[in-house]
């Protein structure tokens, strides 16, 4: 499986999907001006992976600031995830936060109860 690897610009995050490496990664600032966009190539590597039947997947998300179009891309990342569960693959979300930031910990809170994948909370260093 290919690598996915976007850089962080001013306005987006920077994505990592290495397969090979096991290291599945969200980080940054997420306000692109196309959120459909920039997330679609990540959603298609998603859901070919899937195909792969992996054992486990531990995604690791490390956002300080989501616009209201990317937490609804957010949202369809861990859609896919819940059937990457549905299918037999053992599905965990790290999610970080900053200690004075409740609203990105509130964020992840949400994502949990909505799809009821296994979050680990994380605070940032």
């Amino acid at each position: 499986m290919k690598r996915l690897e976007i850089e962080p610009t001013v306005n987006s995050a920077h994505i990592l999907l290495d397969a090979e490496k096991s290291v599945f990664l969200i980080e940054g600032k997420s306000f692109p001006e196309d959120s459909k966009n920039f997330f679609h190539p990540i959603l298609e590597w998603l859901k070919e992976y899937k195909l792969q039947k992996p054992a486990s997947f531990d995604l690791k998300i490390n956002l300080f600031y989501l616009s209201s179009s990317s937490i609804i891309s957010v949202k369809q990342i861990l859609i896919i995830l819940m059937d990457y569960q549905t299918a037999g693959t053992n599905v965990t979300v790290s999610w970080y936060y900053d200690e004075d930031d409740d609203d990105i910990k509130k964020t992840g809170e949400d994502y949990m109860k909505i799809t009821n994948l296994q979050f680990i909370f994380k605070e940032n260093p």
